[in-house]
Protein backbone atom coordinates (compact mmCIF):
# COMPACT_ATOMS: atom_id res chain seq x y z
CA UNK A 1 0.00 0.00 0.00
CA UNK A 2 1.37 3.27 -1.24
CA UNK A 3 2.44 5.89 1.55
CA UNK A 4 0.70 9.34 2.07
CA UNK A 5 2.65 12.18 1.61
CA UNK A 6 2.49 14.66 4.22
CA UNK A 7 3.12 18.39 2.92
CA UNK A 8 2.86 19.83 6.94
CA UNK A 9 4.56 18.38 10.22
CA UNK A 10 2.49 17.20 12.85
CA UNK A 11 1.80 19.55 15.52
CA UNK A 12 3.95 17.22 17.65
CA UNK A 13 7.12 17.13 15.48
CA UNK A 14 7.26 20.91 15.51
CA UNK A 15 9.65 23.00 13.98
CA UNK A 16 11.62 24.98 16.80
CA UNK A 17 13.96 26.26 14.39
CA UNK A 18 10.71 27.89 11.97
CA UNK A 19 8.88 28.63 15.32
CA UNK A 20 12.12 30.78 16.97
CA UNK A 21 12.51 32.42 13.32
CA UNK A 22 8.63 32.95 13.03
CA UNK A 23 8.94 34.66 16.99
CA UNK A 24 11.77 36.29 16.10
CA UNK A 25 11.37 37.98 12.14
CA UNK A 26 11.01 41.33 13.20
CA UNK A 27 13.97 41.19 15.36
CA UNK A 28 15.91 39.73 12.32
CA UNK A 29 14.34 42.22 10.07
CA UNK A 30 15.68 45.15 12.39
CA UNK A 31 18.66 43.71 13.24
CA UNK A 32 19.94 43.36 8.93
CA UNK A 33 18.64 47.18 8.41
CA UNK A 34 20.74 48.53 11.19
CA UNK A 35 23.69 46.21 10.71
CA UNK A 36 23.78 47.26 6.88
CA UNK A 37 23.13 51.28 8.14
CA UNK A 38 26.19 50.33 10.26
CA UNK A 39 28.35 48.61 7.55
CA UNK A 40 27.45 50.75 4.35
CA UNK A 41 28.02 53.90 6.53
CA UNK A 42 31.21 52.62 8.80
CA UNK A 43 32.63 51.85 4.99
CA UNK A 44 31.84 55.97 4.68
CA UNK A 45 33.67 56.85 7.28
CA UNK A 46 36.38 54.78 6.62
CA UNK A 47 36.85 55.80 2.97
CA UNK A 48 36.32 59.83 4.15
CA UNK A 49 38.72 59.67 7.32
CA UNK A 50 41.34 58.29 5.58
CA UNK A 51 41.66 59.80 2.27
CA UNK A 52 44.47 62.06 2.60
CA UNK A 53 43.92 65.52 -0.03
CA UNK A 54 46.29 64.52 -3.04
CA UNK A 55 45.80 68.35 -4.56
CA UNK A 56 43.81 66.72 -7.76
CA UNK A 57 40.28 66.25 -5.85
CA UNK A 58 38.51 68.24 -3.45
CA UNK A 59 36.86 64.83 -1.94
CA UNK A 60 37.75 61.44 -1.93
CA UNK A 61 35.57 59.61 -4.42
CA UNK A 62 32.77 57.13 -3.87
CA UNK A 63 30.92 54.61 -6.18
CA UNK A 64 27.36 56.07 -6.92
CA UNK A 65 26.02 52.74 -5.21
CA UNK A 66 27.48 53.36 -2.06
CA UNK A 67 26.06 57.35 -2.03
CA UNK A 68 22.56 55.87 -3.36
CA UNK A 69 22.73 52.89 -0.31
CA UNK A 70 23.99 55.45 2.17
CA UNK A 71 21.35 58.46 1.40
CA UNK A 72 18.54 56.13 1.54
CA UNK A 73 19.33 54.42 4.90
CA UNK A 74 20.37 57.95 6.77
CA UNK A 75 16.79 58.92 5.39
CA UNK A 76 14.74 55.78 5.98
CA UNK A 77 16.36 55.45 9.76
CA UNK A 78 15.73 59.43 10.36
CA UNK A 79 12.08 58.72 9.44
CA UNK A 80 11.73 55.29 10.82
CA UNK A 81 12.82 56.99 14.39
CA UNK A 82 11.45 60.30 14.27
CA UNK A 83 7.78 58.97 13.12
CA UNK A 84 7.98 56.08 15.88
CA UNK A 85 9.07 58.56 18.44
CA UNK A 86 6.53 61.27 17.50
CA UNK A 87 3.57 57.93 17.45
CA UNK A 88 4.30 56.99 20.90
CA UNK A 89 4.29 60.51 22.50
CA UNK A 90 0.66 61.14 20.51
CA UNK A 91 -0.22 57.80 22.24
CA UNK A 92 0.47 58.79 25.42
CA UNK A 93 -0.90 62.32 25.03
CA UNK A 94 -4.33 60.65 24.06
CA UNK A 95 -4.32 57.98 26.94
CA UNK A 96 -3.45 60.91 28.93
CA UNK A 97 -6.44 63.12 27.67
CA UNK A 98 -8.85 59.92 28.19
CA UNK A 99 -7.50 59.16 31.60
CA UNK A 100 -7.86 62.97 32.50
CA UNK A 101 -11.39 62.77 30.83
CA UNK A 102 -10.32 65.70 28.33
CA UNK A 103 -11.85 66.36 25.53
CA UNK A 104 -9.36 65.70 22.62
CA UNK A 105 -6.95 67.91 21.80
CA UNK A 106 -6.73 69.63 25.74
CA UNK A 107 -3.83 67.71 26.47
CA UNK A 108 -1.47 69.25 23.58
CA UNK A 109 -2.57 72.28 25.34
CA UNK A 110 -2.30 71.74 29.58
CA UNK A 111 -0.97 68.53 30.04
CA UNK A 112 2.72 67.83 29.48
CA UNK A 113 3.49 64.12 29.11
CA UNK A 114 6.01 62.13 30.97
CA UNK A 115 9.48 61.10 29.17
CA UNK A 116 9.64 58.10 31.28
CA UNK A 117 6.24 56.95 29.81
CA UNK A 118 7.12 57.36 26.45
CA UNK A 119 10.44 55.67 26.58
CA UNK A 120 8.33 52.85 28.10
CA UNK A 121 6.22 52.24 25.25
CA UNK A 122 9.31 52.37 23.22
CA UNK A 123 10.14 48.77 21.87
CA UNK A 124 13.98 47.81 21.84
CA UNK A 125 13.80 47.25 18.40
CA UNK A 126 13.18 51.59 18.04
CA UNK A 127 15.83 52.44 21.05
CA UNK A 128 18.69 50.11 19.14
CA UNK A 129 17.42 51.83 16.06
CA UNK A 130 17.72 55.54 17.71
CA UNK A 131 21.07 54.82 19.38
CA UNK A 132 22.47 53.45 16.25
CA UNK A 133 21.35 56.59 14.59
CA UNK A 134 22.63 58.91 17.15
CA UNK A 135 26.01 56.98 17.14
CA UNK A 136 26.63 56.96 13.27
CA UNK A 137 25.68 60.42 12.69
CA UNK A 138 27.28 61.44 15.47
CA UNK A 139 30.67 60.35 14.31
CA UNK A 140 29.72 61.57 10.67
CA UNK A 141 28.94 65.14 12.46
CA UNK A 142 32.48 64.80 13.73
CA UNK A 143 34.34 63.71 10.45
CA UNK A 144 32.52 66.78 8.71
CA UNK A 145 33.62 69.02 11.14
CA UNK A 146 37.18 67.58 11.06
CA UNK A 147 37.54 67.09 7.43
CA UNK A 148 35.79 69.96 6.41
CA UNK A 149 35.66 70.55 2.76
CA UNK A 150 38.25 67.51 2.37
CA UNK A 151 34.88 65.58 2.78
CA UNK A 152 32.02 64.34 1.27
CA UNK A 153 28.43 65.92 0.18
CA UNK A 154 27.13 62.75 1.38
CA UNK A 155 29.05 63.34 4.91
CA UNK A 156 27.25 66.97 4.82
CA UNK A 157 24.06 66.16 3.86
CA UNK A 158 23.90 63.37 6.53
CA UNK A 159 25.10 65.80 9.21
CA UNK A 160 23.22 68.26 8.19
CA UNK A 161 20.11 65.60 8.77
CA UNK A 162 21.22 64.36 11.91
CA UNK A 163 21.43 68.26 13.36
CA UNK A 164 17.74 68.43 12.17
CA UNK A 165 16.45 65.36 13.72
CA UNK A 166 18.23 66.40 17.38
CA UNK A 167 17.00 69.90 16.51
CA UNK A 168 12.85 68.09 16.59
CA UNK A 169 14.10 65.98 19.15
CA UNK A 170 15.25 68.18 21.44
CA UNK A 171 12.35 70.14 20.73
CA UNK A 172 10.09 67.41 22.42
CA UNK A 173 12.56 66.87 24.83
CA UNK A 174 12.25 70.62 26.23
CA UNK A 175 8.53 70.45 26.00
CA UNK A 176 8.29 67.11 28.50
CA UNK A 177 9.74 70.28 31.20
CA UNK A 178 6.43 72.11 30.87
CA UNK A 179 4.62 71.26 34.51
CA UNK A 180 1.67 68.98 35.31
CA UNK A 181 -1.38 71.19 35.84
Amino acid sequence: MPRAVRLRPLEHEGWVAMDFLRQQLFNIIAFVFLGLFVAVWGSVLLRVGFWVPDGRTAAPPLNGALVTAAGVLATSLSSLTASALGFTIAEVRRDEEVRRDLAPGDADANVAFNPAEVTARLSGRIVAAVVVYLAVGLLVLLLWLVKGTASTDLIGAFALSLLGWLIGAAGVVFQTEKPLS
